[in-house]
């Protein structure tokens, strides 16, 4: 069994509850946190296609932009921004 889009739908999942429930504490980053779990949940349907290569390109964009989006999140609470 592949684990890779398991562990990457896993982390959009995650990601999409955290950007809610940060818009719920903090209604100013509402859209913010709409656009990216769209933007997230889209990268993450890649995983239902049947192309390799699509889903390997979309895993790569998924775990760089979940990466990024961590390491925002963590500047933007070190600041006390969030």
């Amino acid at each position: 069994m592949n684990y890779i889009p398991l562990t990457a739908a896993a982390g959009a999942a995650f990601y999409i509850i955290l950007m809610l429930i940060e818009s719920a504490l903090h209604p100013v980053v509402l859209p913010a946190a709409l656009v990216g779990s769209l933007l997230l949940g889209a990268l993450a349907s890649l995983f239902v296609w049947k192309s390799d290569h699509a889903k390997h390109t979309g895993e790569m964009v998924l775990i760089w932009v979940m990466i990024f989006c961590f390491i925002i999140y963590g500047i933007l609470r070190f600041w006390g921004v969030l």
